[in-house]
């Protein structure tokens, strides 16, 4: 999208400057000036489109920020610390739903902010999708699924795929097989998500 509107842009933008040389050297003043207006006008929408671009761009990285923090608050780590114990079976639901939930929320920002690799190439994209590829792998998103009969965590879902393709391309045999490396290291990540 972006690559299609730079090209539609240039290319306008040549058809103008051309219409503009044209006129002023073949036709009339008048003409020249209409040219030259349509030019003008036309670069004032594109820095006003660019401009719009950026302060959606910084409200999104503002957003991470914040985030950032709430995954790093005394709350959510001690929700990150007893949600699940190593080697067990048992979860905490009300806690996982807590983390669930943190991480729908950075799913549904990546969704609306469009395409920013930051969001699943950080640090909380790792996260979301090792906690949702380990509450997923033990039934415990199913399960939140049954409990509240609706197919909650979509967007996490979604990220997960996306940072799933991202890390292995579209082989299904080389997401398979990170998939499977990825639940080799559940219990160390476990003990290590429950140290202080």
């Amino acid at each position: 999208m972006k690559a299609a509107f730079k090209i539609f842009t240039a290319a306008l933008t040549l058809f103008l400057l051309g219409g503009l040389v044209f006129a002023a050297r073949n036709i009339s003043w008048e003409a020249a000036t209409m040219w030259a207006a349509l030019l003008v006008g036309l670069v004032a929408a594109v820095v006003v489109i660019w401009q719009g671009y950026l302060i959606k761009q910084q409200i999104a990285f503002s957003t991470y920020l914040d985030l950032d923090k709430e995954w790093n608050s005394a709350e959510m780590i001690e929700a990150r610390q007893r949600v699940h114990e190593p080697g067990s079976k048992n979860w905490d639901h009300s806690r996982l739903e807590v983390i669930l939930e943190f991480f729908e929320k950075l799913a549904s920002m990546y969704k609306l902010s469009g395409d920013m690799a930051f969001i699943y190439e950080s640090t909380l994209g790792w996260y979301a999708a090792r906690y949702f590829r380990f509450a997923r792998e033990n039934g415990q998103i199913d399960g939140l699924r049954k409990l509240w009969k609706d197919h909650i965590y979509r967007d996490l879902e979604n990220l997960y795929t996306l940072y799933l393709r991202n890390e292995k391309g579209r082989s299904k045999k080389a997401q398979q097989k990170w998939e499977a490396e990825c639940l080799t290291t559940e219990d160390r990540f476990w003990k290590q998500e429950r140290k202080d």
